[in-house]
């Protein structure tokens, strides 16, 4: 274990961060709270340690979920409801009983146990297989139910076929079970459409967080009022039913899910990036720069153009594990949600002749639109809300360009910033609570590449293909034009360098006029830019799924690829796609040695708030911290990671 550089402080002090600073790959933070909640395969190893039966290991899972996931109405993104189970936890922390059977299926799969949803009467359970036979675990409603031996959990066929065990004496689940009367689920359980679900959830999104030089994430245990509405799924039941969601957002009174303020609800987090210009660090870690001088000293701006008459330009990415959301002004209004997305600073424009601009790309930079232009002379401020373009995203670029046409050498660019907010899951942070904390701080060489495709308004995969497909007003989204012949997608994982991991999934559903049995799917990797194929894996529904809608989920981490020659292909049979997700952990190295500095801000019962920072010198990778807290009640408030 390598030694810490550490300062303890309470109150509002603030000491400055030591050594060289830059940018820092995949970092986690993970206390001793909780288990970490960075990916799955985390949780799963953490909740099960110890275990060695399948049931006790599924009982384990389900206590895990019903502290970590609100009832509550969606999340929903690109017009349908969140099926990547890591999203549900991490990011939301909310869904309602469809896509809670979905996170929770993941879980147990990943524990290596059978588990599959049901459709019950206005309710969608999960079954675990385990002691021979399969068990109705509903962590939505919070419990399950005892045949008549009160040792035996019932399935959803033996309550569909005896429904009055919901209303027998008899032994009942702890904490307390369920949400709804006895009579209301017993009701859900007569003539129920009983349809099963093998293949519900994405394994696509990857949670890591990556700083440069000047960067920081403060990530909020409550509400900063910016929460994600979906505009292409915005059901009548959030006017009815769930009215309230459209002022507060995610938030439910006597919910299991944790928290140490009531009641449980979402959380926000604040990404401010404020380079230093003339930094060796900041042109390191910004290498997409062309035509750009750097000025010494403090000569303004700190960068212009380098030549007269010639393109400068700047582009800067923003990446985040956790989904993009800005404040909801008319609520009816999704063109005019503000403060999820802003940058400022100051473009210098000498002369009429000169220009200034701003760009964005929500794409990986494949098209840009332009959001800004400079109509004004002199030192120019600049303040521009990027919110509609980018929220219910992961990332984006921004792309600054000027042309000093009057060769005043003084075109260019000062005091940058970018803030971005995220909504995220208070349930999955790391937290402080009553006694001694152990942190765990772990970084590694690693950056996180995500790419989603709807279909939607022109979006494609990055090096996007097709054969015998083309993109359909219904669903699927995309269609084989002769259904007789498979439809090929090819893509790239868009991502450069090394990739150490690469995960692709697929929502795949039948063709309109044809049947669950006829989807084939077959992933192909290419590793040549697509001049020989080797085949992944070939997918077929479960003989027993009975929904159109099915996820194919591969992940390859047998060796590392050459994101530049790497290329993806789906070949699909009877079926059509409404979703692609592909991601990539791409091997990246700091420029330059990095320093780190934690913040954990708590309050005491009655008490003003109290900080806690620790510093990590350049070079820190695994290591671990203890944070002593009064043995009482306290609140978090929030947590700080600065490079």
């Amino acid at each position: 274990m390598k030694r810490l550089l550490s300062v303890l402080v309470l109150g509002l002090v603030f000491l400055p961060a030591r050594g060289a600073r830059a940018e820092i790959y995949s970092v986690k933070l993970v206390g001793s709270a909780q288990p970490g909640c960075w990916s799955l395969e985390e949780i799963v190893e953490k909740v099960t340690a110890g275990l060695s039966t399948d049931r006790e290991k599924a009982l384990a899972l389900h206590n895990f979920g019903m502290a970590h996931q609100i009832h509550y109405i969606g999340p929903y993104e690109g017009g349908r409801e969140v099926s990547d189970a890591l999203k549900l936890i991490g990011v939301y922390g909310y869904d309602l009983c469809g896509n809670n059977s979905t996170t929770m299926c993941a879980l147990y799969n990943l524990a290596g146990i059978k588990a599959r949803r049901r459709g019950a009467t206005g309710h969608v359970v999960p079954e675990v297989w385990f002691e021979n036979k399969w068990n109705y675990i509903d962590t939505d409603m919070f419990g399950y139910v005892y045949l008549q031996d009160d040792k035996t959990l019932a399935s959803v066929d033996e309550l569909a076929a005896d429904p009055n065990l919901w209303l027998r004496e008899g032994r009942r689940s702890e904490p307390f079970f369920p949400w709804d009367p006895p009579k209301a689920m017993r009701e859900a359980f007569i003539a129920i459409r009983g349809w099963k679900d093998y293949h519900p959830y994405s394994l696509a999104h990857i949670m890591r967080l990556s700083l440069r030089t000047g960067e920081s994430v403060t990530c909020y245990y409550r509400p900063k009022d910016r929460f994600y509405l979906d505009p292409l799924s915005f059901p009548e039941e959030v006017s009815t039913r769930y009215r309230d969601y459209w002022i507060e957002g995610p938030v439910r009174q006597n919910s299991m899910a944790w928290t140490d303020t009531v009641p449980a609800a979402y959380g926000n987090g604040l990404f401010v990036y404020q380079p230093d210009l003339r930094s060796d660090a900041f042109r390191a870690e910004n290498p997409e720069m062309e035509g750009v001088s750097v000025k010494q000293g403090n000569e303004l701006p700190p960068l212009a153009a380098a030549s007269k008459g010639e393109k400068a330009s700047l582009v800067l990415e923003v990446n985040t594990p956790w989904v993009i959301a800005g404040l909801q002004n008319d609520l009816t209004d999704f063109e005019d949600n503000t403060e999820g997305a802003v940058i400022s600073g100051w473009f210098w424009r000498i002369e009429k002749a000169d220009r200034n601009r701003i760009s964005l790309s929500v794409d990986g930079g494949r098209n840009w639109i332009e959001v800004w232009e400079n109509r004004h002379r002199g030192a120019v401020p600049f303040r521009v809300d990027l919110t509609r373009f980018v929220q219910g995203r992961y990332g984006y670029k921004v792309k600054f360009e000027w042309t000093d046409n009057s060769g005043s050498s003084q075109v260019g660019l000062q005091g940058l910033k970018l803030q971005t907010w995220v909504e995220l899951s208070p349930m999955a942070l790391p937290r402080l609570e009553s006694g001694n904390n152990v942190f765990t701080l772990s970084t590694s060489p690693h950056h996180a590449v995500l790419n989603e495709c709807y279909w939607h308004q022109g979006e494609r995969l990055p090096g996007e293909r097709m054969e015998n497909l083309a993109v359909a007003e219904s669903s699927p989204r995309l269609q084989p034009v002769d259904k007789t012949k498979p439809g090929v997608l090819y893509f790239t994982p868009g991502a450069e360098g090394i990739l150490d991991e690469l995960r692709v999934s697929l929502l795949a559903q039948p063709l309109p006029d044809g049947k669950i049995g006829d989807v084939s799917v077959e992933l192909s990797l290419s590793e040549n830019s697509g001049a020989t194929w080797q085949k992944l894996e070939r997918f077929t529904p479960h003989p027993e799924h009975d929904l159109g809608g099915m996820w194919f989920n591969h992940i390859f981490r047998e060796r590392s690829l050459d994101g530049s020659r790497c290329a993806l292909k789906l070949s699909l049979t009877g079926c059509g796609a409404s979703k692609v997700a592909v991601s990539a952990l791409a091997r990246r190295s700091p420029r330059v040695p990095a320093a780190l500095k934690i913040t954990h801000v708590y309050r005491p019962p009655g008490g003003g708030r109290q900080n806690v920072n620790w510093f990590f010198p350049p070079g820190t990778q695994n290591t671990t911290y203890q944070v002593e807290v009064p043995e009482e009640k306290i609140y978090n408030e929030s947590f700080t990671i600065q490079a």
